[in-house]
This record gives C-alpha cells, structure tokens and sequence, in this order.
C-alpha cells in the first residue's frame, strides 16, 4: 500500500477520509502522518485518521512516504515552496501558491513546485474526452463549471483549474471580462483570496469563445465541461463523458474510470504520483488568464493576458 503524509486542515477531515477509502483494497493509500499548524487541529487530524501527528510542515515533507499531499489552502508560501523542491517523494497541492504571479515566475519552476490535483485535465474523465475529441472536429465553444465547498477547494483552485482546461483546447483568449459575486469585493492585493463566486467569459479571435462560472459556496463537488463545434456536443464530468453529434445522435465516447467526489479523485490523483506515473502541469496560459481574470474583477473591463504578459515581461 502506498504511504502518504498529509498537510490539512481540521474542517479536511471529510474530504481526506474519501481519498484514504478510494481504490482497490490492496491498493489504497495508508496515511503514516497527518500535519497541521495548530496543535488541537493536529491532534484532531491525528486521532480521526489513527495515525501520527505534527505541527511542523518540514516534517510532512520530510517524512519517509511514497507521496505527500498539502491538502490545506494557502500553504505553498516562499518558504513552502523551498521546502517542495528539497523534498524525496513526490508532491501534490490542492491550492496554487499564495504569492503574486510575477513574482512566481521568477522562479524556476514558475513558482509551481507540486503537482496540482484534482486536475480536470490530468483526471480519467479528460482522457476519454481527448480520445473523443480525436474525431469531434474543430472545438467552437467551451463552458466550465465548478462548484464545491470550501472545505474541499477554494475558488482560485477551481478557477484555475478550469482556465487550464479552456487554454489547452482553445489557447490564450484575446479578451477576457469577469466578475467577482459574493460578500467581500476583490483585493487589489494578489496574495488576499476570497471566497465567493466568479464568472468569465473569454473571446479567441471571431469564431471561437468560452467561459467558466466557479464557486466554493456550492456545498458539493460538482464539475462539468460542455465542449461544441463541428462535432456537435461533448459533456464531460469527473464521472465519464457523453457526446451528441449535430443531429441529435448520441456517439460512443470511451469508458470513463470515474469518481464522484473531491476526496475519491484526490485519492485516484496521489495513488498514480506514487507509483511514479506522470501528470499534467498548470500551463503558464492558464496562470496568466486567472491574473488577467483577477484584473479584469477589479477593473471591470475587459482585459487583455497579451498586457499581462507585457506587465511580467512573459511575451
């Protein structure tokens, strides 16, 4: 059984028990240390997953496991990322890093050390998509939607994660506009992030356009992509995909080796990263239009990533 060591929060502990239950008996990951800043979420942690308990991140990282992951928003700081890239087992974040772009991609690995998880792009439901996609003709339109609760993910993860979906089948948009719906306004501040809702629509040339509506107010882990163009409309959730060509006709579309939840895909995420399998990155597009989204919130304008790039000398 692979070994994990875990960085969370107490209000995790729902979310963690899922991805400690997914998989084969044989195969299902064996947590061997849990961490936590505070001392009584430490020992909470420790207590609902019987096993050991910490307060010190070094530890996590440093910990004789097969893979570790930092399931606590908010921890990829400076220091963090340092420590990422000194550790021996792999490593997954659920969160980006809390830190201005620029400054993120001053680093070598662009301010992205772990791997981010759960990706809508590195998941089992995209690789039936994709095999799909190989016969669906050219892609027009791509809507994303993502909701969950924030003690499964935050709105920047979401938000990511749906942008990276939308520039890896459509690339960098020429225009993008967004807004922030919720009880707390946009901080100029890159590093405050707020919960709430976002919604973006993007523009790529004259025939082509997407968007995405994200929140970590819907209570429940739901995702969903609708893909049209020629081949009519393509609907792919984490739990497999369907596909309806222009007429009405259903095609057949791959099986799907699906899962429901947060935690299960979490789960499915870090099983393959211990075995050593690869796993998509963030594409540096996708990072930009989440900044050019940010922007465009506190502007409300329409923005530009081309100005972005600009602005961060990324051309």
């Amino acid at each position: 059984m692979p070994r994990l060591a875990i960085w969370a929060q107490p209000n995790q502990t729902r979310l963690l028990e899922r991805a400690l239950a997914e998989g084969p008996s044989d195969d299902r990951l064996e947590v061997a240390l849990v961490g936590c800043p505070d001392e009584h979420g430490a020992v909470a942690l420790g207590t609902s997953l019987n096993t050991e308990s910490c307060t010190d991140l070094r530890d996590v990282l440093r910990s004789d496991v097969d893979v570790v992951w930092l399931a606590a928003p908010r921890t990829l700081d400076t220091d963090a990322r340092s420590l990422v890239r000194a550790a021996t087992a792999p490593v997954a974040t659920s969160s980006p890093p809390p830190a201005a772009l620029s400054e993120l991609l001053g680093e070598p690995d662009g301010g992205m050390p772990a791997v981010f998880i759960p990706l809508l792009r590195a998941g089992a439901a995209f690789q039936s998509a994709a095999a799909a996609l190989e016969n669906f003709g050219t892609v027009h339109c791509i809507h994303v939607s993502s909701t969950a609760g924030d003690h499964q993910t935050s709105r920047a993860s979401l938000a990511l994660d749906a942008f990276d979906l939308v520039t890896h089948l459509l690339g960098e948009p020429d225009e993008i506009w967004a807004a922030h719906a919720g009880d707390l306004p946009v901080s100029p501040d890159p590093t405050v992030e707020r919960s709430g809702h976002l919604t973006a629509a993007m523009r790529f040339g004259t025939e082509r356009a997407a968007s995405i509506t994200v929140s970590d107010g819907g209570g429940t882990w739901v995702r969903r992509a609708v893909i049209l163009g020629e081949g009519g409309r393509l609907i792919m959730t984490d739990e497999g995909v369907s596909w309806t060509d222009p007429e009405g006709v259903s095609q057949e579309a791959p099986p799907t080796e699906g899962q429901i939840n947060a935690g299960e895909l979490a789960g499915w995420h870090l099983r393959r990263l211990a075995a050593g399998r690869d796993m998509p990155r963030i594409s540096l597009e996708a990072a930009v239009v989440l900044e050019s989204a940010r922007l465009s919130c506190l502007t409300r304008q329409v923005e530009d990533p081309q100005h972005v790039r600009n602005m961060i000398d990324r051309r």
